[in-house]
């Protein structure tokens, strides 16, 4: 089964959040050049817009560590905004995906 990693950041500001989710952005678009696979979800709260929530997807461990080491390259500009962050992360025991 798959592992799922959420994180909730909570920036000092808006624009910090909006930054960050624009770097999500350029992440996804430059993630095309690659054959690796990435499948996340960004989110940002509607109350409370300081506050992103990302949630990544991996197929296995081995996976989780080659997405992880090629999104090392853009971590230099998420810490210099510090956020606050909480992670969770685990292993996917059920899953289900009913079409409409």
């Amino acid at each position: 089964m798959s592992i799922i990693r959420l994180t909730v950041r909570t920036f000092q500001s808006v624009e910090h959040a909006n930054m960050f989710i624009v770097l999500c952005e350029k992440i996804a678009s430059e993630s095309h050049n690659t054959d690796l696979k990435l499948n996340m979800k960004i989110i940002q709260n509607v109350d409370q817009k300081n506050q992103v929530t990302s949630i990544w997807e991996y197929d296995d461990e081995k996976h989780m560590k080659e997405v992880r080491s090629y999104l090392s390259q853009y971590n230099s500009i998420p810490n210099s905004l510090s956020p606050k962050e909480i992670a969770y992360h685990g292993e996917v025991k059920v899953s289900a995906n009913n079409k409409e």
